[in-house]
């Protein structure tokens, strides 16, 4: 396998385009000194004054220039340093930044603070008076009995810095301090990372380099499991503080409420997945273990391609000509901002010490998105790749027409423009061959690119991050010990006994979404609304494509239900859930037979 590069050793092709949004560090420094004056001059100017409709609304456009001014620095310093967590001017610049963002945040607080105190006539009439604003205030006045006194709001955005110091510190863990030797297989030396194994080792059809990189693997998180087990309970710990001190009944439903979504749909989505999907993954894994004729199945078999023997390597070229013609079923005005991703150089493709694992897309408000991927040249990363653009395109479409405040969607929902992409890229492909095998192996990639990425590993998550909040919620604290034996309470409830899942207890440690409240699970729950739509589209019809184009220009502007009815979805009851379930146990029968 290829040596591992140093960032500078990359080719500028294969990096993003950081100068759209700062061509130059100066451009980075005079927004970052704008910010810090337009934030003190703000809370001189508008502290103790928001008495009227007509300051309120003036502070409001004042308010939105520096929280997209935020948007842009802060994203500046994420992307620069998520592609090389190695790197001195980086780190430095991402340390400098979080002791003046905090001085910001703090100097802002004032502000919703004073307007939850405000009677609710007002911030009605405020909310009637801007259609602008209209979501912004109708949160606030949702938010108003869980706002604190403007001093504790105050504390709190102060300290920013130390309530976010868990996540920063797994993050370091992870991409920084975390170090793996490399390993030997019938005389050949194979290297060894993080990135390595999530991209590369994880899917390798070599059963004996697969099983032993996973063994390294799981030997070197083992190592780091009281350090990351303490940042993990700190966060949940906060979290429960938080919840406390802001009057919700749990920490489910202070993690929920920004969400807009009710227990019970957040509880319907995991219990009916761990229930119903359960025996379609496991006949999925048995097909794996017949098909590569293994001894036997352990969990470094998992995510081995079906059909590994069969997968083409794609080059970046050629995974564009998949892309675009994938989302040619979505219409000429979403394709002709899909197709900027290349000439715009929205993607980082490179692989490189001290990159962040995994993919994601950041969408600063009307600049151009930025993809980070590790591109391996397998199908699965031509499935990131068309997921992360459904971000940017999303993005790109609501910021055309809704404030800062309201350009995203519920997080229920956030992952639902993504996972219609992957929909779509798989019907492409079966579309462009009429081989039979072609088909199989096609359908067998959504399965294991777009199903279990989304609806196992993900869920598989949410599973064990419910256990996680309910001990805390009853006011225990969890350490690395309990923490390995809940992950692999959860994958023996859905995997059952048939599968070796020795190590499968330290996948707690490999994804950052712990940090970010209750964000696993949403992936099933945008699957399941993608796969309703993408269905309907691919079978032509064409409404679905035209009401999918408004649902991503709606961003905020509506609860998930209302959503998801104007993308044709009813989400209001398990049948949608259900329908995505039987349509995957239709797949794979059709991959067995």
């Amino acid at each position: 396998m290829e040596k591992i590069k140093k960032r500078s050793e990359v080719e500028e092709k294969l990096k993003w385009n950081i100068n759209a949004l700062y061509n130059t560090e100066k451009d980075y420094e005079d927004d970052l000194n704008k910010l810090v004056n337009l934030s003190k001059d703000f809370k001189k100017k508008y502290e103790n004054n928001l008495k009227d409709e007509k300051t309120i609304l003036e502070a409001m456009k004042v308010y939105e220039e520096i929280q997209i001014l935020i948007d842009y620095t802060i994203n500046y310093v994420s992307l620069t340093q998520s592609v090389d967590m190695t790197d001195d001017e980086s780190n430095r610049r991402s340390g400098k930044f979080d002791m003046i963002i905090s001085e910001v945040f703090g100097d802002l607080s004032f502000f919703e603070s004073e307007l939850s105190a405000l009677d609710v006539s007002l911030l009605e009439k405020c909310r009637d008076g801007n259609p602008y604003f209209k979501s912004y205030f109708e949160d606030l006045i949702l938010e108003k009995p869980h706002i604190l006194s403007k001093e504790v709001e105050e504390t709190l955005s102060k300290l920013n810095l130390v309530l976010e110091a868990p996540l920063t510190g797994y993050d370091n863990t992870k991409l920084v301090d975390m170090s793996f030797e490399d390993f030997e297989i019938d005389g050949k030396n194979y290297e060894m990372s993080f990135v390595k194994f999530e991209n590369e080792y994880q899917l390798e059809p070599n059963t004996k380099v697969r099983r032993k990189a996973y063994e390294n693997f799981a030997q070197t998180l083992d190592k780091y499991k009281h350090t990351v087990a303490t940042y993990y309970n700190t966060q949940v710990q906060k979290e429960k503080i938080l919840s406390k001190m802001r009057g919700y009944d749990s920490i489910f439903d202070y993690l929920l409420f920004k969400q807009k979504v009710t227990r019970e749909m957040y509880d319907r989505q995991i219990d009916l997945i761990m229930k119903h999907l359960a025996p379609v993954m496991r006949k999925y894994a048995q097909l794996i273990k017949k098909e590569h004729n293994l001894d036997k199945l352990t969990f470094a078999d998992l995510k081995l391609p079906l059909y590994s023997d069969y997968a083409p390597t794609i080059t970046i070229d050629e995974a564009k000509k998949y892309v675009l013609g994938a989302l040619a079923k979505l219409g000429d005005e979403y394709l002709s901002i899909a197709e900027k991703y290349d000439e715009e150089r929205w993607v980082d493709f490179a692989q490189n010490i001290g990159k962040s694992t995994g993919g994601f897309c950041a969408s600063p408000y009307k600049k151009q998105p930025f993809i980070l991927l590790s591109w391996s040249g397998l199908l699965s990363e031509v499935f990131t790749l068309v997921h992360e653009i459904g971000h940017g395109v999303h993005f790109r479409l609501s910021q055309q027409q809704n404030s800062t405040f309201s350009q995203e969607p519920s997080l229920y929902l956030v992952e639902a423009p993504s996972t219609l992409n992957e929909m779509l890229l798989t019907g492409y492909l079966i579309e462009e061959s009429k081989d039979e095998k072609f088909k199989k192996w096609a359908l067998s990639c959504m399965i294991e690119n777009t199903y279990y990425h989304n609806f196992v590993t993900h869920l598989l998550e949410a599973d064990y991050q419910r256990k996680v909040y309910k001990l805390v919620d009853s006011g225990e604290s969890v350490n690395a010990y309990m923490l390995c034996d809940l992950m692999e309470e959860t994958y023996r409830d859905f995997f059952g006994e048939d599968i070796d899942l020795t190590g499968a207890k330290y996948t707690w440690m490999r994804q950052p979404h712990y940090y970010d409240g209750l964000y696993s699970y949403t992936y099933s729950a945008g699957l399941v609304v993608s796969t309703v739509v993408s269905q309907n589209i691919l079978s032509g019809k064409q409404e679905y494509a035209k009401n999918w184009i408004e649902f991503l220009k709606s961003g905020g502007e509506k609860n998930p239900v209302e959503l998801c009815k104007v993308a044709g979805v009813d989400i209001t009851t398990d049948s949608a859930l259900l329908e995505t379930i039987e349509f995957i146990s239709k797949t794979v029968d059709e991959i067995a037979s």
